[in-house]
């Protein structure tokens, strides 16, 4: 099992790890939801030290002077987001000159993502000042930015395998398991643009994988220290990890039949150490009347009908935004048989997974809680909205990338893997990638080629090959492990710490 975990693992990671780098520049600057919100966030805490409350601070003038050399138009008004990128302007100048400028695009928008905690901002902002960028030119800073960003993703299939083997799924499964992130074609392209989604889906997914050894029995000190500082990280990176702490109760809590005397001390010093994500939500709390303050307050009526109109119309947007949606929502698959297919494939799966797993009923309220508990978050933002102003909005099926550990390991869990399917995998995965970058070039780009998309980013033309070597590595090496990995679970399996 060692070599095997250790190598598919690697496999896996190879492969995601290139599929966001090919994002990375087949995206045009600025096309990833509210990205150019993100990059202000940014520069502002690494310029100006600032995080002002949310609604109150207008984007960087770097960032809205910067528009013309990625092709925006500008976030004011959505309808001018879905086009094409055609020729660009060469020379790109840094962020310190465009700063200096008084650009009229998006004059009057203000900045609402400093609604949720700064973790990923800081973290950006550290790079901004490691390697100055800037002084570099803006293109560069945001291919920077957002390399930097997806290097958060790469520690998730690891902890997909840890999490399958605690759970005794086969080596097969937990190798098919880690190879889900790469082949999702909506959790890479959104992994590799600038946005906090990245350090939401690390932080909660190192949570995930915390709560099931807690709830498998795992009440060491060190692992619920490990998990102490996972949720706190998870609070500082947004407000849908709060439900994350109900989660954490409920899993030591589950120990309360055959551990009772073992539990309070690793439970109690995992609670003093979230307190440092809760601080967070307090000072939120005594500061605004809320957990999390918003640009503006709605007042709005219950409606019974309403309610009941607004629920398919919601699935059916969360859906059409799960899986290939590219962009601000540009691209919502047609006709909507395709994605309604594909989600009630997956969940049936995940419902078959379900059945698979019955016997660890603890584990099951951890892995479901991790995904329908913020849905129910965003499900309420969403509702009031839609009686308030008869939209529909917060219908986005990247909020649900941060369970991605939990999609994953549900839906292999109630499959016999062949060895055939086994030895596909790698290569389906690599086809996967290979089409949604494709889809992306010839939805993004006027000029839909790898020599026009590269010729558009610096170091383009490097960004593609080294995906395309990573890509190749890692479906050459996944295959290699497929061909020898255990199909079958084994009862003697090793602990994930080993691997």
């Amino acid at each position: 099992m060692q070599w095997a975990a250790r190598a598919g693992t690697l496999a896996a990671t190879a492969l995601l790890a290139g599929a966001l780098v090919a994002w990375a520049v087949v995206a045009p600057g600025y096309r990833g939801p509210d990205e150019p919100q993100h990059v202000s966030a940014v520069i502002d805490l690494a310029l100006e030290s600032a995080y002002p409350p949310p609604g109150t601070a207008p984007l960087d003038p770097g960032v809205r002077g910067s528009y013309p050399w990625f092709g925006f138009a500008g976030a004011t008004d959505y309808s001018g987001i879905d086009v094409t990128v055609g020729a660009l302007p060469n020379d790109a100048p840094s962020l310190n000159e465009l700063r200096e400028l008084s650009p009229e695009a998006d004059a009057g928008l203000r900045n609402q993502i400093t609604q949720h905690p700064p973790l990923y901002y800081l973290y950006l902002a550290g790079v901004v000042h490691l390697l100055s960028l800037a002084d570099a030119p803006i293109t560069t800073a945001v291919l920077v930015l957002r390399l930097a960003s997806a290097l958060l993703l790469l520690p998730i299939p690891w902890l997909i395998v840890v999490t399958a083997y605690r759970l005794r799924l086969s080596p097969s499964a937990a190798f098919i398991a880690a190879m889900i992130p790469a082949a999702w074609v909506q959790f890479v392209h959104i992994g590799a643009v600038v946005g906090n989604g990245t350090m939401l889906a690390l932080t909660t997914s190192a949570a995930v994988a915390l709560l099931i050894r807690v709830v498998t029995g795992d009440l060491t000190v060190r692992t619920s220290v490990g998990l102490g500082f996972a949720l706190s990280a998870a609070l500082l990176s947004k407000g849908f990890a709060l439900p994350l702490l109900p989660l954490a109760v409920f899993a030591y809590l589950w120990r309360w039949r055959t551990d009772r005397a073992r539990i309070w001390k690793p439970m109690l010093i995992g609670a003093a150490v979230s307190l440092i994500g809760c601080s967070w939500y307090v000072a939120s709390f005594l500061r605004f009347g809320t957990l999390q303050p918003m640009s503006r307050s709605v007042e709005f009526e219950f409606s019974a009908s309403a309610l009941l109109e607004w629920i398919p119309r919601f699935l059916t947007a969360l859906s059409s935004s799960m899986w290939m949606n590219l962009g601000w929502l540009e691209t919502p698959p047609q006709p909507p048989i395709l994605h309604l297919a594909v989600s009630a494939t997956v969940g049936v799966l995940v419902i078959l997974g379900t059945w698979a797993m019955r016997r660890l009923p603890g584990a099951l309220v951890v892995l479901h809680g991790s995904w329908a508990l913020p849905l129910l978050i965003f499900g309420y933002g969403s509702a009031r909205s839609w009686l308030y102003a008869g939209t529909i909005r917060a219908a986005q099926g990247r909020y649900l990338q941060l369970a991605v550990i939990a999609v994953a390991v549900l839906i292999v869990a109630s499959i016999q893997w062949s060895r055939w399917m086994v030895s596909a995998a790698p290569a389906l995965c690599t086809v996967a990638i290979v089409f949604g970058v494709i889809f992306g070039i010839r939805h993004f780009w006027a000029t839909p080629t790898l020599a026009s998309v590269a010729g558009a980013w610096p170091g383009g033309t490097a960004a593609f090959v080294t995906a395309g070597a990573l890509l190749v590595a890692g479906s050459a090496v996944g295959t290699f492990v497929a061909l020898r990995i255990p199909t079958r679970a084994q009862e003697d399996a090793a602990e994930p710490a080993s691997i």
